[in-house]
């Protein structure tokens, strides 16, 4: 996979046009309708013969409005980890555009333009909430208007589970009650998390903006170095604002060559239910809590 970061003051076109098909969205996670988006993009790309492309952005749009210290929103997954989810999706092209300020004042019209006609975009795919333009101001309708006579739109209509859409947000509100297994179960793959080490059996959190658990006691994989195993792990605080958290893990699985101040570390909450999901899909019971916080 060919990823191409894009800046809105430097972008040009004809750099990297080509006739493709194009996926469009923000794919925060990545989860099972972002992949059906991208799975109906492919299915064009192999009709046609020609590559499959994802277009995504840096950022979500309301972190350009608001506070970055005091901001609720939270992501499902670092950009590096949205890279690789869609190297896993079997992307041809990854085209991540700069959420700037001169972006996020383009008209519909010019996004279409510079964004998909230039790039010689074929066939336009995105989910059926897809906005785009100055306000949001552009959506599907809008999209296939200006496409013709230049390029297709298919529009994806929403996916449910259990009567639900399955979203973005309705897999953060899951994430945040500690219900990892459902949120598993929606994204389609596992949720990771990443961190250093720190002394005393503490992670430091990397990304104090990405999606974590309520404070309890969690079972996960922890990986280390060339090193997993399945650990219990205690979330100490339940923070409002955007902080680099700091948890506890019981390390006693791991070699001591292996736990060096300032490593890098991965929690990985799995698919599958291989991970002792306990009462609440991931949260383990009170008594169970209280014998994980005696053993940190």
């Amino acid at each position: 996979m060919e990823v191409y970061y894009l800046k809105s003051s430097e972008f040009d076109p004809e750099k990297f046009a080509r006739p493709m098909v194009m996926a469009l969205g923000f794919f925060d996670g990545v989860h099972r309708g972002h992949q059906g988006v991208i799975n109906t993009a492919r299915k064009y790309a192999q009709e046609k013969q020609l590559p499959l492309a994802v277009m995504t952005f840096d950022r979500h749009s309301s972190m350009l409005f608001t506070d970055p210290e005091t901001t609720s929103f939270r992501y499902l997954n670092t950009l590096p980890q949205k890279v690789d989810l869609m190297e896993k999706q079997k992307v041809d092209y990854l085209f991540v555009v700069e959420f700037s300020h001169a972006f996020a004042t383009l008209s519909p019209e010019t996004f279409v333009q510079r964004y998909l006609i230039d790039l010689r975009v074929k066939v336009a795919v995105a989910g059926f909430d897809f906005t785009f333009g100055q306000y949001g101001l552009g959506d599907m309708e809008l999209l296939r208007k200006l496409g013709e006579p230049d390029f297709r739109t298919v529009t994806v209509p929403k996916k449910n589970e259990n009567k639900h859409k399955i979203s973005s947000t309705r897999i953060r509100k899951l994430i945040a009650t500690g219900k990892m297994a459902e949120a598993c179960q929606l994204l389609g793959h596992e949720y990771m998390v990443g961190g250093k080490l720190l002394p005393d059996q503490q992670i430091k959190i990397d990304n104090k903006y990405q999606q974590l658990p309520p404070l309890g006691t969690y079972v996960c994989q922890l990986e280390i170095g060339a090193e997993k195993h399945q650990v219990k792990i205690n979330i100490l605080t339940s923070e409002t604002r955007p902080v680099n958290q700091i948890i506890q893990a019981d390390l006693h699985k791991f070699s001591k060559s292996s736990l060096k101040n300032g490593i890098e570390v991965m929690l990985t909450w799995p698919k599958q239910k291989e991970a002792a999901d306990t009462v609440v899909n991931g949260l383990l019971s009170e008594q169970e809590q209280q014998e994980a916080s005696n053993s940190f």
